[in-house]
């Protein structure tokens, strides 16, 4: 399935933004972070389930917005606290404005959130509220451990698995459920839509940190080996300082640190992890109808599977 002609009514919708009075120095930071562009997973997510249960696309759009720019928000402030310069190749919002901006643009990006999920014109807006609301703050958790792990010397790897959920996989757990809510899908659908996200969200994650150090640094579009850099505990950390008896990982250079992992059968190791976690959404998708929103989300998880980025 191309998703080109999603993807574009998708757009319009994510760069509407309805505000009340032209701040340059609260919408310009604003437009520069929808501007950049990102893969748009989580709208397509919102979509494609919302299609798998026989909705209609364009009653879905107003929720992929708001989960997108949900997530845009997280990504402004995360930023901020990890210090990053770059952000899909270009400077991160408190680089080309300043701190005090990019807090405010990220406030501006939550409030508008909710906004466009509040003007959906169909489904159960009060259970949708309430899990959007939910997984907000689940996420902010997750943000605060990844913090709070970088103080650490050991995180347990179900610790990590933990916060990957929160800090990553729910938001892309929350766009499969929301898109089957507003199909106005069965229980048992929505919740095999539920864990067919959370299953894709904690292998895109897992491929996430292996992609951070494997990855060409211009194809990624931000610092290759920033999550070393910055003392990250990834799972990549996690299962080398369980076999390696060596200096400190955080000391190591990164091509020294890349030796380690494939010497110590970790690159490997985190490869079968991850795809695991894919055939796990996979199984999920085969219980849901066969229709063209099913074979997008199909699709769409191979896309991802096969990612360079």
């Amino acid at each position: 399935m191309k998703f080109d002609s999603l993807l574009n009514e998708l757009e319009n919708e994510i760069t509407q933004i309805r505000g009340y009075y032209p701040v340059e120095t609260f919408y310009d930071p604003i437009h520069y972070v929808l501007g950049l562009k990102g893969k748009r997973i989580r709208p397509l997510l919102v979509v494609l389930s919302s299609m798998t249960l026989n909705g209609r696309k364009e009653d879905a759009f107003n929720v992929a917005a708001a989960v997108e720019l949900l997530h845009n928000f997280t990504l402004v402030h995360d930023d901020i606290m990890d210090r990053d310069d770059t952000r899909r190749g270009k400077l991160t919002v408190h680089k080309k404005w300043n701190i005090n901006t990019a807090i405010l643009a990220g406030d501006g990006l939550m409030g508008f959130a909710f906004q466009k999920l509040l003007e959906s014109p169909i489904g159960p807006i009060r259970k949708m509220a309430k899990r959007f609301t939910e997984s907000m703050i689940i996420i902010c958790e997750g943000q605060g451990l990844d913090k709070e792990f970088e103080n650490k010397q050991i995180v347990p790897l179900d610790a990590y698995l933990d916060m990957i959920y929160r800090k990553t996989a729910s938001l892309i757990e929350l766009s499969c459920e929301l898109g089957g809510l507003v199909a106005g899908g069965r229980a048992r659908q929505v919740k095999l839509l539920r864990q067919f996200g959370l299953s894709l969200g904690m292998a895109f994650q897992i491929q996430d940190d292996l992609l951070d150090i494997m990855a060409e640094e211009e194809t990624l579009g931000k610092n290759i080996g920033s999550d070393l850099l910055m003392h990250k505990q990834t799972i990549l950390t996690i299962l080398l300082s369980e076999k390696y008896k060596g200096p400190d990982i955080f000391k190591m250079e990164l091509m020294e640190f890349k030796k380690a992992l494939n010497d110590n059968g970790i690159l490997q190791s985190v490869r079968e992890i991850y795809l695991g976690h894919f055939i796990k959404a996979m199984d999920c998708l085969e219980q849901l109808p066969k229709n063209d929103g099913r074979e997008g989300l199909k699709d769409l998880c191979k896309m991802i599977k096969n990612r360079e980025k």
